[in-house]
């Protein structure tokens, strides 16, 4: 990815979604890279800690922003100025963690599985759709989300053919046959 630091995640703008599958220890920069994915999946033994204050510095690389938004102002400060760890299952209660499995084994089974079951859906829908979710995550405010979504994503959704296809399926009471993306 041409954006620098944590594989270009910070910064990413892309089509496809991130999954996230954590086992183990996710500290630091391993955290700041869950915190910009646009789905979190976790062994319920899994322990996230954002140490770096403990070491000097901090987390610079997008996830104090998102942590923000996402698990709020006091839970975002706990994390990062004292640099505590806490259980998968705590975060998936504060809602940073999509999903918990029970194993290790189950991690990585389950994020393939939600990729499968994106994979069943429009491509275009699910750059639209992603496209929203993150405009609406980032954005400073929610009218400027839905106008850019509404005025240049939704017309170019409307206009490919998966959304003729789709719409002609439900008529045709079958499944839909996708083709590429030209979004």
């Amino acid at each position: 990815m041409a954006a620098p630091g944590l594989a270009g995640l910070p910064r990413r703008s892309g089509k496809k979604p991130i999954i996230a599958a954590v086992n183990g220890i996710c500290m630091g920069g391993g955290f700041e890279m869950v915190a910009n994915c646009d789905l979190v999946i976790a062994c319920s033994s899994a322990v996230f800690s954002l140490p770096e204050a403990r070491r000097g510095i901090a987390p610079v690389a997008g996830s104090l922003p998102r942590l923000t938004r996402t698990l709020g102002l006091q839970r975002t400060t706990d994390l990062v100025l004292t640099g505590r760890a806490v259980s998968a299952k705590t975060l998936y209660e504060w809602g940073l963690v999509s999903r918990l499995v029970d194993s290790a084994t189950d991690v990585a089974r389950a994020a393939v599985q939600v990729a499968q079951d994106m994979c069943q859906n429009s491509p275009d829908a699910l750059i639209v759709g992603r496209r929203g979710i993150r405009l609406s995550w980032e954005a400073s405010n929610v009218e400027e989300a839905v106008s850019t979504l509404a005025e240049q994503w939704y017309p170019r959704l409307v206009d490919s053919p998966n959304f003729a296809e789709g719409i002609q399926a439900f008529v045709e009471k079958r499944p839909p046959i996708w083709v590429n993306s030209k979004l």
